[in-house]
C-alpha cells in the first residue's frame, strides 16, 4: 500500500510539472519519498521499500533534468542578426538631409579615390547621417571587425578581377560576421541564400555550411558579383541585384527598358530593402575610406592569419586546440563553417585552418594520436520507439550530454529519422556535468566506486570512460536493477570502444 501511494504521488508530481506547476510537483515528489522513508517499517531492512525509493528517486531526477533543460537549455551559438534587417525597415525620409554633411562629403569625394562610382545625393547623405547617429553602433562594430577580414577580401577580389571597394559590401550584408543569419535565412559574411550558395558550389550539409567559410564564401561572392556585372554593366545595378536577385532587375529592364538603379528607385520599382541597400553601401564606403573625418575613432581588429592543414581523418576541434595550444574559440573563428566543431569525414580529407605558424606542428601531433583520441563522437539516427534515455543508455552516456551536443531544448523532442551526435565517454564537453561528476580517465587497474546520491550507472560509466554494460557485467547487475548510495561498484579496466557504436559520419 505504501508503494502504491508513493507511486500515485510521483505520478501526480510529474503531471503538475508537465502543466508548468513545478513547485506543486516538487511538493508531491517530497511527500512520495518521505512517505516511504519515514514509514516506520524499517526502510533500510526492507528491500522492497528500498528498491521502490530509489526507483522513484531516479524518475524524479529525470523529471528535474527535463525541467532544467526546458527552462535553460539554449543553443550555444546564436546567429547574430544582420544590419540588412534593420536597414530594410528604415524610413529614410524621416532622416534629415544635413547640408553641412553634404558639403563635407563633397570635399571628401574630391580627395578620396574610389574604384566603384560613388554619387552624392540625398539618399547617401541620409545614410551617412544614420551611421553617425542612430546606426553608430553598427558602424563602429563594422569598423572594428573589418580588420579581421579585409586583407582576405582584397586578395580574393584582386585575383577575381573585381573592384576592391566591393569588400565593404560585407559591412551592410553581415557586419563582417561569418555566423550572421538574416530573417530571410541568408547566412555568412556575404549572406548567401541556400540556392545561390549551391550555384557557386558552397557545400551545405550535416557537417559543413560553407556559406560561413571565410575564404570559400568570399571567392563565391566575388564570382557572383563578377557574373552580375557581366549581365548589367553597372556596379549600382550589381549591388541592387545582389540584394533582390538578378531576375527582378532583368524583369524591370525587359518590361520598362534600360535604366539605372537610381531611376528604378525613384519610380518605386524596387522593394524598400533594395532601395535602402545601395545608398547604405555607398555611405559605408565613404566612411571606411576616412572614418576620422566622420567622427569615428575605432581601432580595427588584427587581421586573421592562418595555415591551411589537410586532414585525412576526422578530428574534434577541442583536440586540435590542445595540439595547437590555442582556445577552441580561436579555431571556431577560423573555421565557422564547421557546424559541430568536428571536421567531416571525407575520402580526400578536409582542409582545416589553424593559427599561422602552427600548421606543421599541429599536423604532426594529430597524426601521432591514436584514432580513438582524435574523435569522441558517434552518429545515430532515431528509430521508432527510441527515447533520449534509451539512446543514452545504449551508448553509455547521459541524457544531458546528448541534449547539450544536439541543442535539444526538451528531453522529449526526438523525431523519427532525426540525426543525433552522440558524445562518447571521453567527450570534451564544455557544459554542465551530470550529477556533478567531472569526467576522469578510466583506471587501468582494478578499483571501485562508491555510489553517491543522485548517481546512475550511466553517469558513473561516463565518469570513468567505460560502458554501462561493462559496469553491469563486472558487478553482476541485471538490466533495470537499481543501484543505491553507499553501494560499492567494481571497476576492472578501461573498456574498449563498443563495436555497436557507428563511427562519426555513419548511421545506425
Amino acid at each position: 500500500m505504501l508503494v502504491i501511494q508513493s507511486r500515485e504521488l510521483v505520478d501526480e508530481g510529474k503531471r503538475y510539472c508537465r502543466e508548468g506547476k513545478t513547485e506543486d510537483g516538487r511538493r508531491c515528489f517530497k511527500l512520495a519519498l518521505d512517505h516511504l522513508k519515514n514509514s516506520g517499517l524499517g526502510f533500510f531492512e526492507n528491500p522492497r521499500l528500498e528498491q521502490a525509493y530509489y526507483t522513484f528517486l531516479s524518475e524524479i531526477q529525470a523529471e528535474e533534468l527535463r525541467i532544467m533543460m526546458a527552462l535553460s537549455q539554449t543553443p550555444p551559438e546564436v546567429e547574430e542578426p544582420t544590419p540588412l534587417d534593420e536597414i530594410a525597415d528604415l524610413n529614410m525620409y524621416s532622416i534629415e538631409v544635413d547640408p553641412h554633411l553634404s558639403d563635407l562629403v563633397s570635399q571628401d569625394l574630391l580627395e578620396s579615390k574610389f574604384d566603384i562610382p560613388v554619387v552624392l545625393n540625398d539618399q547617401v547623405v541620409r545614410f551617412l547621417n544614420f551611421y553617425q547617429n542612430r546606426g553608430r553602433r553598427i558602424m563602429e562594430e563594422g569598423l572594428r571587425r573589418s580588420g579581421k577580414y579585409l586583407d582576405i577580401f582584397r586578395e580574393t577580389f584582386e585575383k577575381e578581377g573585381i573592384p576592391l571597394d566591393l569588400a565593404y559590401v560585407s559591412h551592410v550584408e553581415s557586419l563582417f560576421n561569418p555566423r550572421a543569419r538574416s530573417r530571410a535565412r541568408a547566412i555568412g559574411l556575404w549572406q548567401f541564400m541556400k540556392g545561390t550558395g549551391q550555384l557557386y558550389r558552397l557545400r551545405q550539409d550535416w557537417w559543413v555550411d560553407e556559406r560561413s567559410d571565410i575564404s570559400k564564401s568570399t571567392q563565391a561572392a566575388a564570382r557572383y558579383m563578377k557574373d552580375l556585372y557581366a549581365s548589367f554593366k553597372d556596379w549600382h545595378l550589381v549591388l541592387a541585384a545582389y540584394n533582390v536577385g538578378p531576375g527582378r532587375i532583368e524583369n524591370i529592364v525587359r518590361r520598362r527598358g534600360e535604366m539605372d538603379y537610381w531611376t528604378m528607385a525613384e519610380r518605386k520599382l524596387l522593394p524598400r530593402e533594395t532601395v535602402n541597400h545601395v545608398p547604405s553601401i555607398l555611405a559605408a564606403l565613404i566612411i571606411f575610406k576616412n572614418p576620422e573625418r566622420y567622427g569615428f575613432d575605432v581601432v580595427p581588429d588584427l587581421p586573421l592569419k592562418f595555415d591551411s592543414v589537410p586532414m585525412q581523418f576526422q578530428v574534434d576541434l577541442k583536440v586540435v586546440a590542445e595540439a595547437a595550444g590555442v582556445s577552441v574559440e580561436q579555431l571556431k573563428e577560423l573555421n565557422p563553417e564547421l557546424k559541430w566543431g568536428v571536421t567531416p569525414g571525407e575520402p580526400n580529407g578536409y582542409t582545416l585552418k589553424v593559427p599561422e605558424g602552427s600548421g606543421e606542428s599541429v599536423q604532426a601531433k594529430l597524426a601521432a594520436l591514436p584514432a580513438s583520441e582524435r574523435l569522441k563522437l558517434a552518429h545515430y539516427r532515431v528509430k521508432k520507439g527510441d527515447t533520449l534515455g534509451a539512446i543514452a543508455r545504449r551508448h553509455g552516456t547521459s541524457i544531458e550530454a546528448i541534449a547539450q551536443m544536439n541543442h535539444l531544448k526538451r528531453a522529449r523532442s526526438l523525431r523519427i529519422n532525426q540525426d543525433l551526435i552522440i558524445p562518447g565517454a571521453g567527450w570534451r564537453g564544455e557544459g554542465r556535468q551530470v550529477a556533478g561528476a567531472a569526467p576522469k580517465p578510466a583506471p587501468s587497474v582494478a578499483s571501485r566506486h562508491i555510489v553517491r546520491r543522485g548517481e546512475s550507472l550511466s553517469t558513473i560509466a561516463q565518469r570513468y570512460g567505460v560502458s554501462v554494460d561493462d559496469l553491469r557485467r563486472w558487478n553482476k547487475l541485471r538490466k533495470g536493477q537499481v543501484i543505491y548510495p553507499g553501494q560499492a561498484l567494481r571497476l576492472e579496466r578501461r573498456a574498449e570502444q563498443r563495436s555497436g557504436i557507428a563511427q562519426i559520419g555513419g548511421t545506425q
